[in-house]
């Protein structure tokens, strides 16, 4: 659970670690979810917002990066916790391997950007064919 200040009263929000550690229930989730849509909401890939959210997504990961031990212990301490999809005990090296620390910056960028690159269409068939499952269990 986090807190947010909302119009100056902390609300709680649900933190689902499951799916931020890569449990997505649709099989064969994509690495980054920013599908062709979201893209070209912002004006296609070689628009200039395309092109500031890029550098903010690289400026995060990086920021990341950076503080990846702190995160990994922060991890360690919950996996005891009982917090569910935290319980795992591969979650650290899930974690370890999605900041990339083997690289240099640079090149992390650049994987990085694969990723966000990959806006596969096979994707969004999976996207649309989890919508309707999740429309006819409703």
């Amino acid at each position: 659970m986090i807190l947010t200040l909302r119009s100056r009263v902390l609300t709680p929000r649900l933190v689902d670690f499951g799916y931020i550690l890569g449990r997505d229930p649709k099989v064969l989730a994509p690495p980054v979810k920013v599908c062709k849509e979201m893209v070209d909401a912002m004006g296609g890939t070689q628009s200039v917002h395309y092109g500031r959210f890029k550098g903010f997504c690289f400026t995060a990961f990086i920021i990341l990066r950076k503080s990846a031990n702190l995160i990994l212990n922060l991890l360690a301490l919950m996996v005891d916790a009982n917090i569910p999809d935290v319980t795992h005990r591969d979650v650290h090296e899930q974690v370890l391997g999605k900041f990339r620390l083997d690289l240099t910056d640079e090149d992390a960028i650049k994987h990085f950007d694969a990723l966000l690159n990959d806006v596969s269409p096979f994707a969004a068939v999976l996207d649309r064919m989890h919508d309707w499952a999740q429309y006819w269990r409703s």
